[in-house]
């Protein structure tokens, strides 16, 4: 007993229908435009762009109606190799959607060479667009330590930290010895370099080895001081804090300022006193809440704080959301400190990053793809920046290898190791 073969568009049009879903709804869904699905569920397939999004049309359908998208890739082939007439007499053995089948499948070699040849300009487009933007771009170079300008030195050396391009080289201008190092492959350098009294104008500026393009050059200067004599003059200046004011509330990082002793350096700290609160909720497509684990933010690295000769400091330090311990402490002294809460700001901020393998992702900002980002593939290491007023939307083909952190709270793996998981990111409370 035999039967004709199923119609790619009656299998559609069917399975949407009984879903209860018009072709306007599939479209915001599954980001498919309403022309293309019109076009598969009536097999006019020479509207369609081509037989390889074709098929990549055919997995995302079959995904959001329940169909097995090989299957359905299946009828597709057929209907596209046999002619009309073919396909209406054609008898096929009844085949279950959710079982593969063995299948003999005679490819022509036309067929063959259009598709080598597609791959391989499509291949190509990618390399040329890879290698363009690396050779196009310029390094950053951003220094960390010190993290401004020093009006009050006490020594003659002082040692400059930062980040750029994994293994560019570091080259120092402006002194009277001017020494250059090499990135380490993750992009962190480290360089001590000797400096006289008065004012020291350093600038640096890192050249990749790979596009041999130098950086724009970050400039610090640093005023040495000579070293106060002991005496108990210091002891008397009280060490006081004008900024933060005490229970401030912080969008950003925390100013610094107060007055001190003449000539000499200070400690900068922050602790962390209360984790910060989510101030948003993460629902998947049906609007089911999705529990989050934050992990709690870590305290920056201490910075140091120069007193200018007429006794006055001033700075800052970046800190993540949350109450905060700030601490201005002079060497053996004791600190004085000042609670404040850093807060988030408005609207939904942050960024995604790529952990142990590539994902697929569509990420929408209110509604709006994020352009270059959105229906494309990220790789391994690859951090995104995203922000929204209301509403963040992000599907990810591998939910494992996505990071997410938003408005400073650190969020653990969206899902299992190659798992397909939505999220919807709503901004809570005012």
């Amino acid at each position: 007993m035999t039967e004709q073969v199923h119609k790619l568009g009656e299998v559609l049009r069917t399975a949407r229908e009984a879903k209860g879903v018009d072709l306007t709804k599939v479209e915001r869904d599954t980001k498919i435009r309403e022309r293309y699905l019109s076009a598969l569920e009536r097999g006019e397939y020479r509207e369609l762009p081509g037989a390889v999004y074709t098929k990549g049309f055919l997995r995302n359908y079959g995904a959001y109606l329940g169909l097995d998208p090989e299957y359905l890739i299946d009828l597709y082939r057929l209907e596209t190799v046999l002619g009309p007439s073919e396909r209406a007499g054609a008898p096929t053995p009844p085949r279950p959607i959710a079982v593969r089948r063995s299948r003999n499948l005679v490819v022509s070699p036309g067929a063959v060479a259009g598709t080598i040849l597609t791959l391989v300009v499509a291949g190509l487009i990618v390399w040329i667009g890879y290698e363009f933007f690396n050779f196009a771009r310029t390094p950053e170079l951003r220094v960390v330590a010190p993290a401004g300008d020093v009006a009050a030195h006490i020594g003659d050396t002082i040692t400059i930290r930062g980040v750029t391009a994994p293994n560019a080289t570091i080259t120092v201008e402006g002194l009277r010895e001017n020494p250059s190092v090499v990135a380490d492959a993750s992009g962190n350098f480290e360089v001590s370099v000797n400096l006289v009294p008065g004012s020291n104008v350093i600038e640096l500026t890192a050249m990749d080895p790979v596009t041999e393009r130098s950086s724009a050059a970050v400039v610090r200067t640093v005023q040495v001081v000579r070293e106060v004599a002991s005496s108990p003059t210091p002891s008397v200046v009280a060490l006081t804090l004008t900024q933060p004011a005490a229970d401030a509330i912080v969008i950003g990082a925390v100013p610094v300022a107060g007055t001190g002793a003449p000539g000499t350096a200070l400690a900068l700290t922050a602790a962390l006193v209360t984790a910060p609160t989510p101030t948003f909720a993460v629902a998947d497509p049906a609007g089911t809440p999705v529990p989050i684990a934050p992990t709690p933010p870590t305290a920056p690295p201490p910075a140091t704080l120069g007193v200018d000769t007429a006794g006055a400091f001033t700075g800052s330090l970046a800190v993540p959301p949350g109450v905060w311990d700030v601490s201005v402490a002079a060497a053996g002294g004791e600190p004085v400190t000042r609670r404040v809460t850093v807060d988030p700001g408005a609207g939904l901020a942050g960024s995604l990053r790529l952990e142990g393998g590539p994902s697929y992702l569509e990420i929408d900002q209110d509604g709006v793809p994020l352009a270059s980002v959105s229906g494309s593939i990220a790789d391994d290491g690859e951090s995104v920046a995203i922000s929204a007023s209301r509403e963040l939307r992000i599907r990810a083909g591998n939910a494992g290898a996505i990071r997410l952190t938003i408005n400073g709270i650190t969020i653990g793996a969206m899902g299992g190791g190659g798992s397909v998981v939505e999220w919807r990111i709503t901004r809570t409370g005012s």
